[in-house]
């Protein structure tokens, strides 16, 4: 079973060896580079001879995902990016492959876990190659048809230098090439503006989310995001209410109940402390707690 490990890059030489050096055992090495000045491509090109640097980029990571896919040959396709370093071995993604082949699954989950922080989070990240799989979405995409599968597998990332050449990048593609109306779209508006430090305007994208959100995972972390800015912004009350909804939505999403102990002077910080310590973080988007 050929597995081929995929990257779209640009301006990545800081970083991208470290990753290279993690899938070099992949049967297949695919990148697009889409611009590169650092010499990105010197580095690619001692780790394979399948580097396409004829793409232009467009504001839209689907597309070009979706390009670079179209030169894998591999019957299953690995999707990584420069700035993550793969943790398991080709022998576990052979595993994998042949449980997911055996289950009838064609879409599978991979572990992506922060670098720094430890925070985990569970991607598509594998497929089969040749049913029809492709990436959505211009920005924050994903594989459609969605995943089936939770694999064993799991990488670590970091965050690319390079992206602080064009920090509001993903704000900018989500409001010029997605549909604001849509649910998605404000969920990452509002995470977006949230990391940029920029408070009232996640809270705006945030609401709007919150009037239509129906899946638990995603509900919470848009309130226990619009809590965090509520709570930066010094209204307290405001986001002490937010989080018991957030809490009522999901009771074992761990890292709620110890910022509910945050929002609290004692006795009560420790009590919510105490009760975060039975929670499993089941049904929770993003795990920051374990």
């Amino acid at each position: 079973m050929k597995i081929s490990a995929v990257l779209i890059v640009k301006n990545e030489a800081p970083c991208i060896e470290r990753c290279l050096e993690s899938i070099k055992n992949f049967d297949e090495i695919v990148i697009v580079d889409t611009g590169s000045t650092d010499g990105t491509q010197d580095i690619c090109i001692r780790y394979t001879d399948k580097v396409y640097e004829d793409y232009k980029w467009n504001d839209d990571f689907a597309e070009a995902r979706n390009y670079a896919n179209s030169k894998a040959t591999g019957d299953w396709l690995y999707s990584i990016d420069a700035d993550h370093v793969n943790l398991s071995t080709i022998e576990e993604f052979r595993s994998e492959v042949a449980k997911a082949e055996e289950g009838g699954h064609i879409v599978c989950f991979v572990n992506s876990i922060h670098e720094t922080s430890r925070m985990e989070h569970w991607r598509e990240l594998l497929w089969k190659n040749g049913q029809g799989v492709r990436w959505v979405g211009p920005v924050h995409e994903c594989l459609n048809p969605p995943a089936t599968y939770r694999t064993n597998l799991a990488r670590v990332y970091g965050y690319s230098k390079n992206h602080a050449s064009d920090p509001m990048r993903n704000i900018r593609i989500l409001k010029k090439r997605c549909d604001v109306s849509l649910p998605r779209t404000q969920f990452y508006l509002g995470r977006e503006y949230y990391e940029k430090g920029l408070f009232l305007d996640s809270i705006n994208w945030l609401d709007k989310y919150l009037e239509k959100a129906w899946w638990i995972p995603e509900k919470c972390e848009a309130l226990i995001t619009k809590a965090r800015c509520l709570w930066k912004l010094n209204r307290g009350n405001e986001a002490r209410e937010v989080m018991l909804e957030c809490i009522r939505n999901n009771p074992d999403f761990k890292e709620a109940l110890l910022f509910m102990g945050e929002l609290h002077y004692e006795p009560w910080r420790s009590r919510w402390n105490r009760l975060a310590e039975a929670c499993t973080n089941e049904d929770v988007l993003f795990i920051r707690n374990r």
